[in-house]
Formats: structure tokens, C-alpha cells, sequence
């Protein structure tokens, strides 16, 4: 940490040291020098410069390095003047300037100066005015291209009040809005409060208009508490650090700032913005190209001032999710994005933890899990059969008193009695057929969940690896948009130097569009990976999380050992572990073993058939009565009749039925040929698997080499891309090489990401068809695996 400290001190100082000779050497060449034209450059500022400090550095940097070679620009002292930050100040310095015999050129550094400079008629001097934001605020010419003033010469920023405000409302809509403008600004460009009422009006919003100062906190009590929007200009007088307590200021209440000028303002906390990063630097490196093409002799009133950006829309999502405001998806597509990666998501998960929580909270295991627990109740039920039955009972009844009478007490004509019952099995070929049989159900059934739980830990895996597949997709789609905007920008350069035509610029544009288009379906997608995962780990379906990356350098260690490497590198070893994956895979297949189960089940049933001949069902069975009351005719009288209230009996029973209409044929016959289904089934099955594992281990065996070859295909389209583009942003190539070049770049770097994860897929396949995944075994149970694979392939380490 240190050392880098130290290597980033070294390095600003280097630059800072570069920055300050170049500078000292553009006003000092002449000395050194004096076969070169020498030109002396005035600067004015409207007054002190807390926000951007180094502004007169910028752009004397800029312009000495453009002049290098051509001719010697200097930047006295004396001709680097502050006005005191009125319009008055700074046309004295104005005059001051023109009416000095040393100044070749002006330079008006602000708004106020580059507004006043654009009032001026009969310049004696070329004059340039870089700072034109609204044309209409600013009154300045819009009919044509160029200022069509002798000596002057501007810059249309392109940054109306009245078009910012309408890109502001595309991303949120409000009623309520602030104008914060520099309290220097505000006070010198006369018509601004009648300028925005006009706005306000048209665009059916209440307007404030805030002027800022030196103080923060005076700036921020004049904004109305329902205001929930403001748009910023640039603010001179206070420093980043009180930006940034701006911003904190905006979030705190709600509000939703944007930034009509500053791109620094959006990493500071703002909400959005349209202004491209590094627009000073650019603009002082178009300023300095005009000022060549002026002190060549080219005439000021002839030079195009537009400003050769780019509308681009930056949106802080750290804010955005501060103040609630979410802009929709057609305009977050294609703009860029800061703070994406939400900071609020605690939920992190890797590959062997989502595995685990998917075998605890799974739903189609618990369901599994669920079958084997009333399986074990079903072989109890079946088990019941066989142990001694035990039944007690009561009841009242009543005959008719004319069989009472006969009976002599034994059947009184009202009686209330009670009975016990008893009988055990001795032993019946159906009840212990069925015992049996739902015993090798239950085997089949616990088969059965273990197959659902290599499914899961199969879906989970590949789930989870699709959802980083759709991560980085995505990102390859972003890059690749972004990567067109980027050529948009170019073809507007192009356009604006003859190169290309309007048709060029049209075809860029339509194919950032496709871009967002497609970017709008990789986020889609991404987004429904994700849901998948959460649906087999039974978690809300929307609930965010961060899947962390795997190392991805080699796929094959993921699972900590160099076994598949040994594989796929050696052919040999490659061809002899099909053998031990198919033996491996049959005899751990929990497939087989629900068959299995299943056959040794039929088996049972078959037995049960054929001794249903001639074994019959043998039992003891016997029972308690007692008479409890009785009444009416025909009562019992012990001393009469010889009976008592409780009567008992007991006998052994063989029951063996000799005719059921063929039942016993039919049976017997269905039993065999069920066998046999079962039987031709697992062979079926056998055959199904053994393929199933060889098709698995022949994806791996093509799949991992791809990963290397389609990284080659990647460096080779990088560096076609980076050629094509040059020659392209020389006029060399034309737009359908470039589109070729970028289009046949995405695909490699599609190919190369897929091939990765193709890769892991069929490795997890592997593992599967195996029936064993060594991936997310113990260490200890890992290491055995490994150890038997290597014993059998013959590999020592």
C-alpha cells in the first residue's frame, strides 16, 4: 500500500513538473528561439475562481501545445488579469487589453466576460469567447455557424437552459423547480429572471431563481421545502468540497439535482447530467485549435463555434436510490451509470453456498424428503399386518321376546354387552408379500430422493453459473454499446471536417439505439437467472444479491485439484477414466436403484402369486363377551339356566380359497410380465446412462479447449478493432469496416465468456451423470474420490 502511495506521489509530480515546463517554455521560447512568429494571449476572468482554480492553466497548456512548432504564444503576467466580477470590471480589462500595442489575442474566461465580448462591434483584436452556455440568454447569434463578427469568435456550448430542463424532465418529472445560478452571473446577464419565467411557462412549472454566493447555507434556505428539483449552472464561487455539501444538502431534502454544466458535480452526489466528462479539458482543446487557425491568418468571424460534443446523460444511482427517483429504462440504457453496484445489498453468495442452501431450502426436495417420511409410516402400516390385533367393543340390542324366551337366557330380549377380540397371524403370504414389498418401495423411494438431490445440486450450479454468464454478457453488451457511442462521436467529427456525410452519422445513431435495445434484454436477462436461483433456494424471487465471481483464470481448478486438468491434458488418462466414470456412474446411480427397488419389489409379488396355490393363511383368533345388563323376556338366570354373564372362545384357523374366477392366473402372469418391463427398463436405463456420461465427458473434452481458442480470437478482434478504428478516425476506413470490426469483436468476446461457462456446465454435467459431485464434497470425502480415480488411472503426484 505504501509503495503505491509513493508511485502515485512520484507520478503526480512528474505530470505537475511536465505541466509547469511546458508552460514556462511557451512564454520563454523566444529567447531560445526567435526564427518563430511570437504572439502575446490576454486572459480575463470574471473574478475569483474557488470551483475551477486551475482554469487559466487548462487552457494555456492546451494552447501552447497546439502551438508547438507552428509559432511562439506567451502568456505575460500583466496580460492575466481578474475582474472584480461585474460586467464594468471586466470591459475595462477589455479595453485595457485592446487598447495594449503588446496583445495579439483575448481570451474571456467566464460567462460574464464571454457575454459582454459578444456586445462589442469594430474589435480591433481577435477576441474569444468560450463560455457561451445559452445562446439565447447570452444573446448570441444562432442564425449561422459562426459569429459573422469581425474579430470575435465564441463557442456555443449547447447547454440552453431550456434544453437541459427538457432532458432533466425525460428522466423525472416534477412541478416544482429551482434554478441555482452564480450570484455574479445573475447579477450581469440582465433578462434572466424574465428568460426563466418564459421557461417556467412553457414548460407549465413554478420556477425559483436561487442566486449563489459565497455562503452555502444562504443559498440553501431560499429554496422553497415543496421544491423538489433544481438545475445548477456553474457555481464559481464555492469550492468541490462545498459542492459536495450542496449535494448532501439536495439528498437530505429529497431533491433531485442536475447539473447544467459540471460533470464533477455528478461524481460530487449530483443526480444526472448531459455534460460529457473532461468538457473543460475538450473545450480548451477546441479553443486552442481556433486560436492556431486565427493567428494563421484565418478570419475569427469565419470559425465554427459549435462545440463538438456529445450529449451524453450521466446519472448517479448512489442518489438516485437516495431520493427515490428512478429514471426509466429507456433513458438509463445508453447513459452511464455511476455508483451501479448497489452498496445496500448484504447478500452475497458463492457457488458451494447457494449449493448448500439449496439442499437445506429447496422445495422439490422437501417434497422428496416428505415421500420418504410417509413411506416410513406406509412399511409400518404394511408391518401392522403381522403383530397380534386387539379389539374391544360395546352395544345395546333388542329382540323380538318370543326368541328371548326360547333362547333360556342366553339371548335375553334387551341386553347391553361388551366384547374383547384377538387374533395374531400366524402366517399369511399376503400380509408378509406386502411387508416386503413396501420395504423395497421405501429403498426405491429414498433412491428416489437422492436423484432429486443431484438435480438440484445440478440446477443450482448451472443456475448460478448462468446468472454470472448473464452478468457478463451484459457487460459485454454495455461495453459494446458504449463503444458505439464512442464511434457517434466520431462520425460527428467526422461530419463536422468533411470526412463523412449526414448518412454516416444516421447509421451510428441507429445503431446505438439497436445497442439500448439489446442491453435492455441482456439486463432482462440477468435479472431472470437471478430469479431462477432464487426460486430453487425458495427465496423471494425479486430479492437482490451479489453473485461473486469465481476465479476463473483456469475452470478446471474449480474444484481445488488438478484431477480434470490431469483429464482433459492427457488423452490416455482421458480414455481410460470413461471406463471408471461409467462403472462409477452405474453403480452410484440412484436411478438404477429406484429400479432395483423396484424390481426386487415384483420379485415378492411373483413368490406371493404362485403361493397363493397352496399356502393357505393360518391364524388363532379369539374373543371375550360379557353381559353387562340385561331385560325383558328370556333373562339369564345362572342358577337356572347354568350360564354366566362372560362368554369365550378361541381357535386356529388355515383359510385357503380354492376358486376366484382365474384371479390367481391373472395375477401371477401380470406379476411376470411387469418383471419383465422392469427388467427391460433398467437395461434401457443402463444404456441411457452410460451415453449420458460419455456425452458429458466428450463436452468437457471440447468445451475446454475452446476457452483457450476463443481467447486468441478475442486479442486477435481486439487488436483489429483498435487498427480499423484508427484508420477509421483517419478517413482511411469507412463506417462498414468499423461496424465489422466492432461487431466481429463482440462476438469473440461472447464466444470467450460463453465458452467458459459452457465449460463449467458440462463439467457440473460430468459430475452429475456420475452420480458424485466432487466439486462440493468434504475434503476428506473429496480427497478418497480422488485418490481411487488417480489409483485406477495410474497418475502419482
Amino acid at each position: 500500500m505504501q509503495s503505491g502511495f509513493i508511485r502515485l506521489l512520484l507520478v503526480t509530480s512528474f505530470s505537475l513538473f511536465i505541466f509547469f515546463l511546458q508552460t514556462a517554455t511557451a512564454e520563454e521560447t523566444t529567447v531560445e528561439d526567435n526564427t518563430l512568429q511570437r504572439y502575446n494571449i490576454g486572459i480575463i476572468t470574471d473574478g475569483p475562481l474557488a470551483l475551477t482554480p486551475s482554469l487559466v492553466g487548462i487552457f494555456k497548456q492546451e494552447i501552447a501545445q497546439m502551438a508547438e512548432g507552428e509559432f511562439l504564444v506567451a502568456f505575460p503576467e500583466k496580460m492575466i488579469l481578474e475582474a472584480d466580477s461585474t460586467a464594468q470590471g471586466v470591459n475595462q480589462l477589455i479595453d485595457t487589453l485592446l487598447s495594449n500595442p503588446e496583445t495579439d489575442l483575448i481570451i474571456t474566461l467566464g460567462v460574464i466576460g464571454s457575454t459582454e465580448a459578444l456586445k462589442r462591434q469594430n474589435l480591433t483584436k481577435p477576441i474569444v469567447a468560450p463560455f457561451i452556455f445559452d445562446t439565447d440568454l447570452q444573446k448570441a447569434p444562432t442564425s449561422q455557424f459562426s459569429s459573422g463578427i469581425g474579430n470575435l469568435f465564441f463557442v456555443n456550448l449547447g447547454t440552453t437552459i431550456h434544453k437541459e430542463l427538457t432532458s432533466f424532465r425525460k428522466l423525472y418529472s416534477f412541478k416544482k423547480l429551482a434554478i441555482l445560478i452564480d450570484e455574479r452571473d445573475l447579477q450581469n446577464l440582465p433578462g434572466v429572471e424574465k428568460y426563466v419565467r418564459k421557461i417556467g411557462y412553457e414548460h407549465s412549472l413554478t420556477v425559483d431563481l436561487i442566486p449563489v454566493g459565497h455562503s452555502l447555507d444562504t443559498a440553501i434556505a431560499k429554496i422553497p421545502k415543496e421544491t423538489t428539483a433544481v438545475m445548477v449552472g456553474p457555481l464559481w464561487q464555492l469550492n468541490h468540497q462545498q459542492v459536495t455539501d450542496l449535494s448532501n444538502k439536495f439528498i437530505e431534502r429529497k431533491i433531485a439535482a442536475f447539473a447544467m454544466s459540471e460533470y464533477d458535480y455528478v461524481e460530487a452526489g449530483f443526480f444526472a447530467t448531459t455534460m460529457p466528462e473532461n468538457t473543460l479539458e475538450h473545450l480548451a482543446r477546441q479553443v486552442a485549435i481556433s486560436i492556431q487557425e486565427i493567428l494563421l491568418g484565418e478570419n475569427p468571424a469565419n470559425l465554427p463555434v459549435t462545440f463538438s460534443k456529445t450529449q451524453k446523460l450521466t446519472i448517479n444511482m448512489k442518489t438516485a436510490r437516495a431520493i427515490e427517483v428512478y429514471p426509466s429504462l429507456d433513458y438509463m440504457t445508453g447513459s452511464h451509470l455511476l455508483h451501479v453496484e448497489r452498496g445496500d445489498i448484504e447478500r452475497k453468495v458463492t457457488l458451494p453456498e447457494v449449493v448448500s442452501e439449496a439442499l437445506v431450502a429447496n422445495l422439490d426436495l422437501a417434497v422428496a424428503e416428505r415421500e420418504v417420511v410417509a413411506g416410513s409410516y406406509k412399511v409400518g402400516e404394511a408391518r401392522s399386518a403381522l403383530l397380534p390385533q386387539l379389539t374391544i367393543g360395546t352395544g345395546v340390542r333388542t329382540i323380538d321376546n318370543d326368541r328371548a324366551e326360547f333362547s333360556r337366557g342366553s339371548s335375553p330380549e334387551n341386553a347391553w354387552t361388551g366384547t374383547v377380540a384377538a387374533s395374531q397371524q400366524i402366517y399369511s403370504e399376503n400380509d408378509w408379500a406386502g411387508y416386503t414389498v413396501e420395504k423395497h418401495l421405501q429403498s426405491g423411494k429414498e433412491s428416489a430422493r437422492d436423484s432429486v438431490r443431484l438435480d438440484i445440486i445440478y440446477e443450482t450450479s448451472t443456475t448460478y453459473l448462468n446468472v454470472l454468464r448473464s452478468k457478463t454478457v451484459e457487460q459485454l453488451q454495455k461495453e459494446n454499446m458504449q463503444l458505439t457511442q464512442a464511434n457517434l462521436e466520431r462520425a460527428q467529427l467526422r461530419l463536422s471536417t468533411g470526412v463523412a456525410g449526414p448518412d454516416e452519422l444516421y447509421r451510428w445513431e441507429s445503431e446505438f439505439a439497436n445497442d439500448r435495445q439489446v442491453v435492455l434484454h441482456a439486463e432482462s436477462a440477468t435479472l431472470s437467472s437471478m430469479q431462477a436461483l432464487n426460486r430453487i433456494l425458495s427465496r423471494p424471487l425479486r430479492e437482490e444479491f451479489i453473485a461473486q465471481e469465481t476465479d476463473l483464470s483456469d475452470p478446471l481448478l474449480i474444484g481445488g485439484d488438478r484431477l480434470f486438468y490431469d483429464l482433459i491434458h492427457n488423452p490416455l488418462y482421458f480414455y481410460k477414466f470413461n471406463d471408471f466414470a461409467v462403472s462409477k456412474g452405474l453403480a452410484a446411480s440412484p436411478e438404477l436403484k429406484v429400479l432395483d427397488s423396484a424390481i426386487a419389489a415384483q420379485e415378492r409379488l411373483i413368490t406371493r402369486s404362485k403361493r397363493d396355490f397352496w399356502v393357505p393363511t393360518i391364524s388363532i383368533d379369539g374373543s371375550v363377551d360379557t353381559l353387562f345388563a340385561e331385560g325383558g323376556d328370556g333373562q339369564r338366570d345362572e342358577d337356572l339356566t347354568g350360564l354366566d354373564d362372560t362368554d369365550w372362545q378361541i381357535g386356529v384357523y388355515a383359510r385357503l380359497p380354492l376358486f376366484e374366477g382365474g384371479r390367481k392366473n391373472a395375477t401371477r402372469r401380470k406379476n411376470q410380465e411387469q418383471l419383465l418391463q422392469l427388467q427391460t427398463e433398467k437395461r434401457a436405463t443402463e444404456e441411457r446412462i452410460q451415453q449420458l456420461i460419455l456425452q458429458a465427458l466428450n463436452n468437457t473434452r471440447a468445451s475446454y479447449p475452446s476457452i483457450n481458442l476463443s481467447r486468441d480470437a478475442v486479442d486477435a478482434a481486439r487488436r483489429n478493432l483498435v487498427l480499423v478504428t484508427d484508420s477509421y478516425v483517419q478517413g482511411i476506413k469507412d463506417i462498414i469496416s468499423l461496424l465489422d470490426a466492432q461487431n466481429q469483436a463482440l462476438s469473440a468476446e461472447l464466444d470467450a465468456a460463453n465458452a467458459v461457462y459452457n465449460f463449467l456446465i458440462d463439467l457440473m454435467g460430468v459430475q452429475r451423470s456420475i452420480g458424485t459431485f466432487i466439486t462440493f464434497e468434504s475434503p476428506e470425502n473429496g480427497a478418497a474420490w480422488i485418490q481411487e480415480v488417480q489409483t485406477y488411472l495410474g497418475i502419482s503426484h
